[in-house]
């Protein structure tokens, strides 16, 4: 199991979650997010379903979503929410890379 503790974060990364509101646009608003979900009982442990060169689509084990995680030069520059595993991989494979 991994989580975004595994991987160093970008300052400038970015995390898009499923709803309104669930937005952050750099490494000190991540990292405030995940201590206010740890706070509150939410901790994700991801299985790696797919990886590719800077792109892994895993499954956070949290309420069905699954998620898309870029990577730069070995940081964590994007964090994406799809509302399946289907659709996060499909996101993937429709992109250029």
């Amino acid at each position: 199991m991994v989580t975004l503790d595994d991987f160093e974060l970008a300052p400038d990364v970015v995390f898009v979650g499923l709803y309104p509101g669930e937005l952050c646009r750099n490494r000190d608003e991540v990292l405030e997010m995940l201590r206010r979900a740890e706070e509150s009982g939410v901790r994700a442990e991801a299985e790696i379903l797919w990886e590719g060169a800077e792109t892994l689509v895993v499954d956070p084990r949290l309420d069905g979503r699954h998620q898309v995680i870029t990577l730069r030069d070995g940081k964590v520059s994007e964090v994406r929410a799809y509302v399946s595993r289907e659709a996060a991989i499909e996101a993937v494979e429709g992109r250029p890379w």
